[in-house]
Formats: structure tokens, C-alpha cells, sequence
């Protein structure tokens, strides 16, 4: 049998060629994607610019040499990009960002998307803070979903920098949904390609039971606003087309998602169930346990994530910025 190795080094002096290794095994979808976040845990010819450090077989990196809070050259910001289309979820440690360096950094990615419920800092309306005071409930993302799926252009990544963590617990942790489909039997994968799904906000940020923010008060810690987003539903692909590695990823979760489309509710329901259990399982997932100043950012389109609410005793304050995605396909 023929073995399939990574492409050979370009030379050290062909910076463009060595920026271009990373985006195209990223888009070689002829080796499993675990195979190649493997390899990359030993190949040092990947990455000139940064350290990529896997953190387990199937999903996630560490990211060390950069200070996201300066000005990144272009080559990084690629090499970083090539990272986090390669491995799903990439952090970086003990990092210091003002929300303007925050926003500034997600700009070197792409357009900013503005969250339409939460409302976003006075001075930074595009920086979402999420708190949770001590002793108040811990249920802000608990529940496996990607982010904004509710929306007709679901956010394509997100940014989330902890200001203020416990000192144990409240950790996040993140499943591939190109291993939750992957996992599948392939008829069940061809069957699947050909439906869409229900998603809405309705459910998550309901009015009348949402907690651990408010529409209503002013004081409140995470202050909610009445958008359409609430009211409306988008039809997305239950199995969708990662638009720039061309892998299929599971595209429903059971925070947003609700029914299939031109199924009964019945048929809907065991479908749905059997594919949200895809998400968490060990093989596919990985965790991270937060410090002060680290950083996260994940790709929503080939990445679920879910907030462990393990730890109610402590403050924990977090910021978010999300990247604008594309109708998915």
C-alpha cells in the first residue's frame, strides 16, 4: 500500500511556498483530518512563524512565539489562519488584550459580526462580555452548539479571551464535527446530505426563561436586546460543506436546532438526537482549562463547543468577538 507523507519542506528562503504548506493540507481532503493533525504533532516544516503544539489527536492546538496584543506581519497572520483551518480550535497562553486589540486582531481576519441579542460593551459594541458573578448561576453556553447557528450567515469563527477565571473548574470544551460525520455509517451520511434543518434563537435566549442575563434590567451582568433574531428561524444543510477545506461537517446542534426539514416531529427527533450525541465524545473532543489571559479561537463551521458550568463560586469574565460567515452549503 502506498504511503501518503506530507508534502516535502519548500526551501527556507521561499517564504510564500512555506505560508501556502499549511492551507493546503488543510484542504487535502484525501487524508483524514486526524491523520494530519497527527503528523503535525512531530513535522516541524509546517509552521516557520509560530509553534503549533497539538493538544490531543483529533482536534485543537496551542499556539506559542506570538503577542496577539501587537501588530502580527501578514505572515503570521496566515500562518495562524493555516492553524486554525487546521486543527478547529487553536489557543494561545497568558495573553493581554485590551477589547480594541481584541477587535483589532479579529480584523486581521475578517469582517466582524456583531452579536444581534447580546449586547455588546458600551465603549465596544462589538465585544460581547460574558459574566457570571460569584454564587449567580452558571448556564451561559451550556449545551453543545456553534455559535450564531440561528443566523441566515452563521458567524464563521470566534475570538474569546478570559479576563477574570476561577481557579479550577468553568472549563470549555470542543468536539470536530468533520469526526461527528466521519463517525457515521456512509449510508447514513448519504442519506443525510440531503436534508436541512431548523434553526432558531427562540428556545436559547426565551424572554420568559433565560437567566444569567436579563432583557429587562439595566444592571444586570449580561444585558439581552429584542432583536427579529428572536422571532425568525434559517434553513441550513444538516451535514454542510466547510467552504475553504471542502470536508463535510455535522451542521445541527442542540442548543439552536430544532427539526428536520419534511420530516415528522418523531422521525425529526431521533435523527436529531442520534447526531447531537456525535458531539462530546472523547475521541473526537478535546479541553481546555482556562487561565487568565488565554485565548481561544475556533472555527464554527467544523467545530462545536460547550461551557462546563462546574464552578458557581467564583467571578468569571470572558469576551468574545465573532467573525462573519457565508450562508452554509
Amino acid at each position: 500500500m502506498q504511503s501518503s507523507k506530507l508534502p516535502p519542506p519548500p526551501p527556507p528562503h521561499d517564504a510564500k511556498q512555506t505560508e501556502n504548506l499549511s492551507l493546503s493540507l488543510a484542504k487535502d481532503v484525501n487524508l483524514p483530518i486526524s491523520e494530519i493533525r497527527i503528523r503535525l504533532a512531530t513535522d516541524t516544516t509546517v509552521f516557520r512563524r509560530i509553534t503549533a503544539t497539538p493538544v490531543t489527536a483529533s482536534l485543537g492546538a496551542e499556539i506559542s512565539g506570538v503577542d496577539l496584543s501587537q501588530p502580527l506581519s501578514e505572515d503570521i497572520i496566515e500562518e495562524i489562519w493555516g492553524a486554525f483551518l487546521l486543527f478547529g480550535v487553536i489557543f494561545f497562553r497568558g495573553q493581554k488584550l485590551s477589547p480594541d486589540e481584541q477587535v483589532a486582531l479579529a480584523k486581521r481576519f475578517g469582517e466582524i459580526d456583531r452579536h444581534p441579542i447580546v449586547k455588546g460593551l458600551d465603549s465596544h459594541p462589538d465585544v460581547i462580555e460574558i459574566v457570571r458573578e460569584a454564587g449567580a448561576p452558571t448556564n451561559f453556553g451550556e449545551a453543545w452548539h456553534s455559535d450564531n447557528s440561528y443566523m441566515a450567515e452563521p458567524s464563521l469563527g470566534s475570538i474569546l479571551h478570559a479576563v477574570q477565571v476561577p481557579p479550577v473548574g468553568n472549563d470549555t470544551m470542543f468536539s470536530c464535527a468533520y469526526g461527528a460525520y466521519d463517525g457515521l455509517s456512509p449510508k447514513l451520511r448519504s442519506f443525510l446530505d440531503d436534508f436541512s434543518a431548523v434553526h432558531t434563537a427562540g428556545v436559547a435566549f426565551n424572554p420568559s426563561t433565560v437567566s444569567g442575563g436579563s432583557f429587562d434590567n439595566p444592571e444586570a451582568a449580561i444585558k439581552y436586546q429584542k432583536s427579529q433574531d428572536l422571532f425568525s428561524a434559517s434553513l441550513h444543510p444538516v451535514v454542510r460543506t466547510h467552504p475553504e477545506t471542502g470536508r463535510k461537517a455535522i451542521f445541527v446542534n442542540s442548543m439552536f436546532t430544532t427539526e428536520i426539514e419534511g420530516l415528522s416531529r418523531a422521525e425529526s427527533k431521533q435523527i436529531l438526537d442520534l447526531l447531537f450525541s456525535q458531539f462530546g465524545q472523547p475521541h473526537i473532543s478535546c479541553r481546555f482549562r482556562w487561565n487568565s489571559g488565554d485565548v481561544a479561537m475556533w472555527d464554527n463551521r467544523s467545530v462545536q463547543h460547550v461551557a462546563i458550568g462546574d464552578n458557581s463560586s467564583h467571578k468569571r469574565v470572558m469576551r468574545r468577538v465573532t467573525l462573519k460567515g457565508d450562508v452554509p452549503v
